[in-house]
């Protein structure tokens, strides 16, 4: 399976961002000092992750599956493998919009680390939202991504 560059992609021309409002991009938190990473170091972070979840809208509601992937250099494609029994790559008869969320380490923060009274609890979290369309891919180009998954991961072990 493979997600695309989806059109209209203005903010940093790769193709999943973060969000999206009115067709715009947009940060996946909204408040812009919690928005500081640059774009290349979300694609590493995405990259060196290489694991994530995928979603899509079914017909009966949302799907969800728990995938390897990888993510071209230029961000511009992440390839992904599905059993096609799997819910996801049954509903994907043709092309759809898809999310892919990559996470990181988190961590509950207390309130009383910030020595100052009347402080809530937070948590703080590494996470990426990478949208794209998702599709299905030849059989031919299939077993050569699956070869080149299975190498990639298998690097990771050396």
């Amino acid at each position: 399976m493979i997600l695309n560059n989806p059109p209209n992609c203005p903010r940093h021309n790769f193709p999943f961002e973060r969000a999206t409002r009115n067709g715009q991009a947009a940060a996946m938190h909204p408040n812009p000092a919690f928005r500081q990473t640059p774009a290349d170091r979300d694609l590493t972070f995405a990259r060196e992750r290489g694991f994530g979840i995928l979603t899509v809208n079914g017909e009966t509601g949302p799907l969800a599956a728990h995938v390897p992937f990888i993510l071209a250099e230029d961000g511009q494609r992440a390839e992904l493998h599905l059993v096609r029994s799997n819910p996801v790559a049954r509903a994907l008869a043709s092309p759809l919009p898809a999310l892919l969320a990559v996470s990181g380490p988190d961590g509950y923060v207390s309130p009383d680390w910030y020595g100052i009274d009347d402080q809530v609890p937070t948590w703080n979290y590494v996470a990426l939202e990478l949208q794209g369309t998702a599709r299905k891919m030849d059989e031919a180009a299939l077993i050569a991504q699956a070869d080149a998954l299975s190498e990639t991961h298998e690097k990771r072990l050396m």
